[in-house]
């Protein structure tokens, strides 16, 4: 996927901000975060850097539970819409 397979902002800022923390510029939105070599500190590493840019109680939980770029964002939508 590229990135204008971004679905919306959210998507971008996903993959954006995976990109930076696992060190890979071929992330898409269709991506797992652990298959990128993601894993439990750079998970709560992202947390942290999404949970700021949103405004929102860190996500670690969800990132475990949405290791899917797609998803983790669709995941993050509803927090942020709740």
């Amino acid at each position: 996927m590229s990135d204008s397979d971004f679905r919306n902002p959210m998507d971008e800022l996903v993959v954006g901000t995976v990109r930076k923390l696992v060190g890979k510029t071929d992330v898409g939105i269709g991506d797992d975060f652990f298959e990128l070599g993601g894993n439990s500190i750079i998970a709560i590493r992202l947390a942290q850097a999404l949970s700021a840019e949103l405004g929102i109680a860190r996500a670690t939980r969800v990132i475990f539970k949405n290791p899917r770029l797609s998803d983790l964002s669709d995941a993050l939508n509803e927090l942020v819409a709740s």
